[in-house]
């Protein structure tokens, strides 16, 4: 059940400084995707950091033992993936120990996360959202303060790597608000914020999510239904001839799809369609089960070479560009999980969507927002963000469930909803 305060489901009226502490560390983490203590040989996060000292905090209030039933299901069905790897010889004990540890971790911590707050979903992402609007304002003098000092135009990107990553991390709160103004006309001054850092970050991928926004946001209307290919075709249209960068990736990628030659492209174009020809060979060998989890970075190594154009990018050394995780969340899956593995996304994707209009369906769509980035740009398995996001999607899903039952059980006599129940 959902509990609307917020509080640990046996814990005391009033939130502990133990309980404040994991809550809004945790919050805050997400936006850490950039901190490292560690970056040879491996990498260590500040999010790692947390998710450890938070999980030994966590003892006392959580019972570890009570874990849903699809997560030991989940976590079996990646370490069998990487173990036929290791068979196959495809695949490394250290890559699959790295991927699989990382994502069971951080599976697990999200769970009891949730478990700690009484899975009140709507108030995580509410205080996420505050959150990313502070990320957000911050964002702007950081991107004056770089103009100053490369004395120029500079992307905006705030304390992320990239202006990609700005765009990822910020969406789904973009969206929330967006459709807060909209239907209610609320946050208009967050609204405008996001706004202006997104086109100052000059994100193709930023641009092309807000565009899919917008589509979802239309969808849920059946008034705008007609007017979404319109109102959508215009946003990018307007991005095509007012972005150079935005006109530059969609050239550039375009002509690498239909030459299948690489020569030409800009560092972004080159490190997606590179790793799109990479996967086309894995997935000819291996169509349903892919190489195994953790197996990309060696089978990049094995194909790189066969791209058409890569030659004219080995003084710059492009050839290693995303090589350890696809550049894109469908890539990797497809490659080390195969369709199986990919369906199996999908199928999530589908099945725990919130339709409608009202506020779940603002958040599903949010987050909805966020997985299309994914699932086009970034092939990590476990950002901070990226099991938040998950278990929101899923307790949004089943709240949404839990509500119309509740409606229909107060509209119907008892007696229908017994017919109803047994049909």
């Amino acid at each position: 059940m959902n509990n609307p305060t917020g509080q640990p489901v046996n814990g005391p009226d009033a939130p502990s400084p133990l309980y404040n502490y994991i809550y809004w560390s945790t919050l805050i983490g997400l936006f850490s995707s950039s901190f490292y203590f560690i970056t040879v040989p491996f990498h260590v996060r500040l999010f790692d950091a947390i998710i450890l000292v938070n999980l030994l905090l966590m003892i006392q209030s959580i019972d570890f033992a009570r874990i849903a039933k699809w997560i030991p299901c989940l976590i079996l069905y990646l370490a069998m993936s990487g173990g036929i790897g290791i068979f196959n010889g495809s695949d490394t004990v250290t890559q699959v120990a790295k991927e699989f540890s990382g994502i069971s971790v951080s599976l697990l911590y999200f769970y009891y996360f949730f478990e700690m707050i009484g899975n009140d979903f709507e108030r995580a992402f509410a205080n996420y959202a505050k959150i990313a609007f502070w990320f957000a304002v911050i964002a702007l003098p950081v991107w004056v303060a770089m103009c100053i000092f490369h004395h120029g135009y500079v992307r905006l990107q705030g304390l992320t790597s990239e202006p990609g990553a700005f765009c990822e991390i910020v969406l789904p709160a973009y969206y929330w608000y967006a459709h807060h103004y909209f239907t209610s006309r609320k946050h208009g001054g967050k609204v405008l914020v996001f706004t202006l850092a997104i086109i100052l970050s000059s994100s193709s991928l930023g641009y092309l999510c807000v565009a899919f926004g917008v589509m979802l946001f239309l969808s849920a209307r059946i008034r705008h239904f007609v007017a979404v290919p319109f109102i959508v075709g215009g946003l990018l249209a307007l991005a095509y001839t007012a972005s150079g960068d935005f006109r530059m990736r969609a050239d550039d990628t375009l002509l690498a799809l239909s030459t299948q030659d690489v020569s030409n492209s800009n560092l972004s174009t080159f490190a997606l369609i590179s790793n799109v020809f990479v996967t086309q060979q894995i997935i000819k060998e291996s169509p349903l089960i892919g190489k195994g989890l953790g197996s990309y970075p060696i089978s990049h190594a094995r194909f790189i070479g066969d791209v058409a154009g890569i030659e004219s990018h080995m003084g710059e050394s492009w050839e290693d560009i995303n090589a350890t995780e696809a550049a894109s969340l469908t890539l990797r899956t497809l490659s080390e999980l195969g369709i199986l593995g990919f369906s199996g996304i999908l199928v999530f994707i589908v099945y725990f969507r919130t339709g409608g209009s009202g506020p779940y369906a603002a958040i599903s769509s949010a987050i909805l927002v966020s997985y299309f980035l994914k699932l086009i740009r970034n092939g990590n398995y476990f950002p901070p963000e990226q099991f938040f996001f998950v278990f929101i999607y899923i307790l949004t899903h089943q709240h949404h469930r839990h509500r119309i039952r509740s409606t229909i059980s107060r509209a119907l006599p008892r007696s229908s909803m017994r017919q109803l129940e047994y049909s």
